[in-house]
């Protein structure tokens, strides 16, 4: 008798031709309960896992973050960013950083980077 079955770990998220560390991600998605906003500005976010941090462009302003990632679990920490007002993108802005603060967990398909709170899709990167 031949038993086969397979086993997945957390870890298996985070294989993946892309890497999640010193990838430029640009925003692509920003999800909001059951709608989504596509996005075609110049927001990105780049993970240096030496530095534990986090940061790039949310659109007008330059942000960073502290971050903690374990397996496909991430948070974000004391997340800053510079203060200017942009007109047309601030709404795309503000949604994305107030979805950064709740995200706990990512996970990388092809070249495409997912964050989430619990099972919750909120925003979507693309590997440049």
């Amino acid at each position: 008798m031949i038993l086969t079955g397979s086993c997945k770990s957390s870890k298996e998220t985070m294989l993946s031709s892309t890497p999640l560390y010193n990838t430029k991600w640009s925003l692509k998605k920003i999800h909001d309960n059951s709608n989504e906003e596509m996005v075609n500005t110049k927001a990105f976010i780049r993970f240096d896992k030496e530095k534990g941090s986090a940061g790039g462009n949310g659109s007008c302003n330059s942000f960073g973050s502290s971050t903690t990632i374990n397996a496909n679990e991430v948070s974000f920490k004391n997340i800053f960013s510079t203060k200017m007002y942009c007109e047309a993108v601030q709404q795309i802005e503000t949604s994305f950083f107030n979805r950064l603060e709740n995200v706990n967990r990512f996970g990388i398909k092809d070249k495409i980077l997912s964050l989430y709170h619990d099972k919750e899709l909120l925003l979507e990167f693309s590997a440049e």
